[in-house]
């Protein structure tokens, strides 16, 4: 398998599957939680940690373990934090069943944050 699709089709699925829960399924299809935890700010933490976990793992395994730092913190943070804000940007102009909130956003960030900040100390430790 080619090296290039090898190490993005997993995040390129995690993005896809972000955008289909955020944008395509009608927000009264979304199952009621339990009152008293923001239980859509936790999913929306869950996704983007999840999403900047795979990225920032594959970056590093594509570049032999030993990834350019400013280009690996680009594409295992700050692209997973720009997809956020597109897909809240798509919910409030062209998905009527969905509403945008900057605080699903900010949930966005936080999860690729603590992610990435995760993947600075493994990193710091291995070497």
């Amino acid at each position: 398998m080619n090296t290039l699709l090898r190490y993005t089709l997993l995040p390129l699925i995690i993005g896809l599957l972000i955008f289909i829960g955020t944008c395509l399924i009608p927000s009264d299809q979304v199952p009621e939680m339990p009152a008293g935890i923001p239980w859509d700010k936790v999913v929306h933490f869950g996704m983007f940690f999840l999403l900047s976990t795979v990225s920032l793992y594959d970056y590093y395994k594509m570049h032999n373990n030993n990834p350019p730092f400013i280009r690996w913190l680009f594409w295992g943070f700050l692209v997973p934090v720009i997809y956020g804000g597109i897909i809240e940007l798509l919910q409030m102009y062209f998905f009527s069943s969905r509403s945008a909130e900057l605080m699903d956003w900010i949930a966005d960030i936080l999860g690729s944050f603590v992610a990435t900040v995760f993947a600075i100390i493994l990193l710091c430790r291995r070497r």
